[in-house]
């Protein structure tokens, strides 16, 4: 049964079934043949494209979830230094104890105690200049990197 391709139509004619059998057959033989010389393309994403992109983003969230912790101790020590600054301009700390105590009273405050040991004061003439040092570990999988955080800000 070949039937020219002139005879194809996009809708059935309306002498019936044949005709509409015969434009059916014309239309999927037309596009067998159009399709088979046509490179095809693929549409959508394979199952290790998925595997893959799962993967990256597991690995964003373990670093992230290390960091964000972090990222939040560091700005609690930023908020203690503004703290004791602003402390300092609306009352001069005369001693290195009243600076001292008023690290301590802000570390309680911030639930930081842990840090109490990276504060250092240093006095000098007229002024007193507080720098905090410490580390943080963050876990990468392939290596484990050290990061260093440190702040100073001056009394004076």
């Amino acid at each position: 049964m070949d039937f020219p391709i002139s005879d194809c139509g996009f809708y059935p004619n309306p002498g019936g079934f044949e005709d509409f059998a015969r434009t059916l057959y014309i239309k999927q033989r037309f596009r067998r043949e159009n399709t088979m010389s046509m490179h095809t393309r693929q549409q959508g994403g394979s199952g290790i494209g998925l595997i893959i992109f799962l993967a990256i983003a597991a690995y964003g969230v373990f670093v992230a979830i290390q960091y964000v912790p972090q990222y939040i101790e560091s700005a609690a020590v930023k908020s203690i230094l503004d703290n004791i600054s602003d402390q300092n301009n609306h009352e001069r700390m005369g001693d290195m104890s009243a600076v001292q105590r008023a690290i301590d009273k802000q570390l309680y405050i911030n639930e930081r105690d842990n840090l109490k040991n990276s504060f250092t004061i240093t006095p000098i003439p007229g002024h007193y200049v507080i720098t905090v040092r410490y580390e943080r570990e963050l876990d990468l999988l392939y290596a484990k990197k050290k990061i260093p955080y440190e702040k100073t800000v001056t009394l004076k």
